[in-house]
């Protein structure tokens, strides 16, 4: 289930990678070479403190994705009995919905599911922003 997750959005974390390494000025990566920096120095001290926004931004994304997952054990559900019909909190929230007809309960987790997701962008925003100061 995790490798057919990562591989649905690994080209879309990718894309952003690829676009801020991008942005990266040609100037400063030069700097690096003279100054004697190899390529694993330049990668570490120069290149990625420059796309931390990128890193940050990709980590959240891909946190909120993680608790909304419900398409892979859904699908992977009907041929493995291992994996409960209430394995992800979106599955949960479907099968009170839909399966028991418990709205309440079905809207009650899903109001709780946001304010996790809100959370949890905001603890990885903050240790962003922390790691930027550094």
């Amino acid at each position: 289930m995790a490798n057919a997750a990562t591989w649905q959005w690994i080209g879309y974390n990718m894309v952003i990678f690829y676009a801020a390494l991008q942005a990266v000025p040609r100037e400063t990566l030069e700097a690096a070479v003279v100054d004697g920096a190899g390529e694993l120095r330049t990668a570490w001290s120069v290149k990625l403190p420059m796309i931390r926004s990128s890193v940050v931004l990709t980590t959240l994304f891909t946190a909120v994705g993680a608790i909304q997952l419900f398409n892979e054990p859904e699908v992977l559900r009907t041929r493995s009995s291992a994996i409960s019909p209430e394995w992800s909190p979106v599955m949960f929230i479907y099968q009170a919905a839909f399966t028991r007809h418990d709205y309440g309960l079905a809207a009650a987790a899903s109001l709780l599911l946001a304010v996790l997701g809100a959370a949890l962008s905001f603890v990885i925003t903050k240790l962003g922003n922390r790691w930027k100061e550094a």
